[in-house]
């Protein structure tokens, strides 16, 4: 059955080849899950070709390359009104075992309007979720609880990630929570500043020379000499559902619906996981329409926003930044190549845009959302208003508009930090290594341990 489907899928693609873009994609893997029958749940798919993974815990897929994703059977999905997000959502989450679910306190983050900065901006109906609430003070929180719930059930116990910082610490502390699981986290050395987790045995930090490209490719050559789960970054789908909750829980709280999303990107998984959301919700009757959805980024590092301008359909090399600088630190990433044509396609498709604001733009919106509403956000978080305050300005957006802003982040106050950790170049782990760590810890051989 599930091969007939993936060949009906595939058809209908062919013959809409011309029209063919992402929404019309999943709308078509979602008529494919429908037809599964009446156990599947949800069917592993990928989104550009609809082959279905040889293997459960494939993040790419084989043939094309395209994202994995879970489509679910949206006639059996039954939401109730309230409840914790793994559990109120299990209907729309890649978990086959509510057993499975590992909760981390995370989500149930307030979504409220912002009256006073509303009318001071000149949107009057502009409504802001605000995930600094999170335990880590992080939507990434939601990254770490559905993907350890996912990882349960798929048997994983040792698993490779990169970061930033603020998934890094998601992970780091939901893995000291979780016996008999350890972890390898890789993190560009300039941003050790934002590792907020304390040493523990199940977890083993490594400091990268370079940035966060470089710390990505250093972990998959890592997992790959290990042995080991590499965790998948955008492409790990339990990173884009476990997101999505954030956008789901707002939808239900908001009347009117949105008429515009933003939120800040680097790799624009949140992104992409609020717009499938978007379309899960439309078909379940539970929206009205699809919002356009913005991705937002910083001038001093905008590798998609550039793109985006040109109408570029892929990021060229003149548009990746090495060494990115900027003071939105979570959503620093100079080279989205693989990542950018999804949150291209996503932003056409639902009327958006993909844009950059200023740092002095950030900063103003920063203030004002600490002065006219009382919320502390990160850089990231104001970058997204900052967003929306631009675009209003520019004309793209009315004051009758429902404006919903994603603050995905504040600053951290726990200044918990790892004092155990290994630096290692760039171009490390080109031989054989342990999952321990190597016999030699020269700093030029193979990382020198710092604690």
């Amino acid at each position: 059955m599930v091969a007939l489907c993936a060949e009906f899928v595939r058809s209908r693609m062919s013959r809409r080849k011309e029209a063919v873009n992402l929404a019309l994609r999943y709308e078509a893997l979602m008529d494919q899950a429908a037809l599964a029958g009446p156990d599947a749940g949800f069917l592993l798919v990928c989104v550009l070709c609809g082959r279905s993974p040889e293997r459960e815990s494939a993040n790419r897929c084989a043939e094309c390359g395209g994202a994995v994703d879970a489509v679910h059977d949206l006639g059996r999905a039954s939401i109730p009104s309230d409840g914790e997000p793994l559990q109120r959502y299990f209907d729309l989450l890649p978990l086959k075992n509510r057993k499975s679910i590992i909760g981390l306190g995370e989500g149930n983050t307030p979504c409220r309007p912002a009256t006073d900065l509303g009318r001071r901006v000149g949107l009057p109906r502009l409504v802001l979720k605000i995930e600094g609430d999170n335990p880590t003070r992080s939507t990434k929180d939601r990254i770490a609880s559905l993907g350890l719930s996912r990882f349960a059930e798929l048997g994983v116990k040792r698993f490779v990630m990169a970061s930033t910082g603020n998934s890094s610490t998601a992970y780091a502390r939901g893995v000291q929570a979780v016996a008999g699981m350890e972890l390898a986290l890789f993190c560009g050395y300039r941003f050790r500043h934002r590792l907020g987790y304390p040493d523990h045995p199940s977890v083993s930090t490594y400091l990268v020379e370079g940035d966060f490209v470089a710390a990505g490719q250093v972990s998959r050559r890592f997992a790959a000499r290990t042995g080991a789960f590499a965790e998948g970054g955008f492409f790990n789908l339990a990173r884009r559902e476990g997101l999505k909750l954030a956008y789901l829980e707002a939808f239900d709280r908001m009347d009117p619906a949105p008429d515009a999303v933003f939120q800040a990107v680097s790799s624009g998984m949140g992104l992409l996981g609020g717009y499938k959301g978007a379309l899960e919700y439309r078909r379940l009757g539970r929206l009205p329409r699809v919002p356009r959805f913005v991705a937002v980024q910083q001038d001093a590092c905008a590798p998609m926003a550039h793109a985006y301008r040109e109408r570029a359909a892929a990021i060229a090399p003149r548009h990746i930044v090495h060494e990115p600088r900027g003071p939105a630190e979570a959503i620093l990433r100079g080279d989205p190549t693989a990542t950018y044509p999804y949150i291209r396609d996503l932003c056409r498709e639902s009327g958006g845009a993909i844009t950059a604001v200023t740092e002095a733009e950030i900063r103003a919106a920063r203030c004002l959302l600490a002065e006219d509403e009382g919320v502390n956000a990160c850089n990231a978080g104001a970058a997204a208003l900052a967003g929306a305050v631009r675009m209003r300005r520019e004309g793209g957006l009315s004051a009758d508009d429902t404006v919903l802003v994603n603050l995905t982040g504040a600053d951290r106050e726990d200044r918990s930090a790892p004092t155990r950790y290994r630096v290692v170049p760039p171009d490390w782990a080109t031989g054989p290594v342990d999952w321990d760590g190597p016999a030699e810890t020269s700093r030029e051989a193979a990382g020198s341990w710092a604690g």
